[in-house]
């Protein structure tokens, strides 16, 4: 029964930022770095909701695995 409760909300995760995704889904290209001789370091254009869904399970991922860790080095 948990797991089927963890798989509908899975689901239901992934239909928010599918909706996310489509309703963002102009290009944004973002330079990473400033001038240098010319040159600048940039992402290629990807949708603005992959990068709003990306950034927050990359932040919730990290999250988790710090949480992770300071609670080995409790011990």
């Amino acid at each position: 029964m948990k797991l089927l409760v963890y798989f509908i909300l899975f689901v239901i995760l992934l239909l928010a930022f599918g909706y996310i995704v489509y309703l963002n889904r102009s290009p944004v290209e973002l330079v990473l770095t400033p001038d240098f001789e010319g040159i600048y370091y940039r992402i290629p254009p990807t949708p603005l909701g992959l990068l709003v869904a990306g950034s927050f399970l990359s932040g919730f991922a990290l999250g988790y695995i710090f949480g992770w860790l300071s609670g080995l080095f409790k011990r």
